[in-house]
């Protein structure tokens, strides 16, 4: 269901999408593969930790004749842009704050009973909690030298419900300028709100 090679192939923008997508689609069919999915097994881990985060940032972010490659690695980058004439023109580091233990338990949870933890809150509570989590990540992100790189600080929170699209732009808001409060030695950073909100924090 999922290769190294095929995470790593170069693809355009709208290439590394479709094939976000045709994987998760793909995954529901097989009952062991759907389970290793949820608990990020293997090479799911870097799938939805780096691959996902990276075709939403790589469409917002580049001309559509532009291409992305993921690479593996302990490497200080996680994906190199190239342009139309395949140039290289950026490399990536993506970052994705949550609170993992929370988040692991959650994914077992669903896999050993169908459902995980229920919350009971405020609308924009969820994104809130994400705060300190981000804010920490970022701070130790700073410590390191990431020189001519693009730092992306990817989370998902809830969509916002009806009515609180406001309110969750002010989170949003918030969170960039505490970002933004931050000294990164890179060339520059993001906030990426999955799977569609990019604020530019540094450049």
């Amino acid at each position: 269901m999922i290769s190294e090679g095929d995470l790593q192939v170069r693809r355009t923008a709208s290439e590394l999408r479709e094939y976000v997508f045709a994987l998760k689609d793909s995954a529901p069919r097989d009952s062991g593969e759907f389970k290793r999915s949820l608990l990020k097994a293997g090479l799911y881990k870097e799938f939805l930790d780096e691959l996902v985060p990276l075709s939403c940032f790589a469409l917002l972010a580049y001309p559509s004749d532009y291409s992305i490659q993921l690479v593996r690695g302990n490497q200080p980058y996680d994906a190199i842009v190239f342009d139309a004439a395949g140039n290289e023109t950026d490399r990536i580091e993506l970052t994705v704050p949550q609170d993992g233990e929370a988040e692991a338990e959650d994914r077992r949870l669903v896999v050993n009973r169908g459902f995980g933890n229920i919350a009971i809150g405020s609308p924009g509570d969820d994104f809130a909690a994400l705060f300190p989590f981000v804010l920490r990540t970022c701070r130790a992100k700073a410590r390191k030298d990431y020189g001519g790189c693009t730092v992306v600080v990817a989370i998902e929170p809830m969509p916002p419900l009806e009515g609180f699209a406001k309110a969750h732009e002010v989170l949003v808001r918030q969170l960039a300028d505490e970002i933004r409060a931050i000294n990164f030695r890179a060339k520059r950073v993001y906030l990426l709100v999955m799977p569609d909100c990019l604020v530019e924090v540094h450049s």
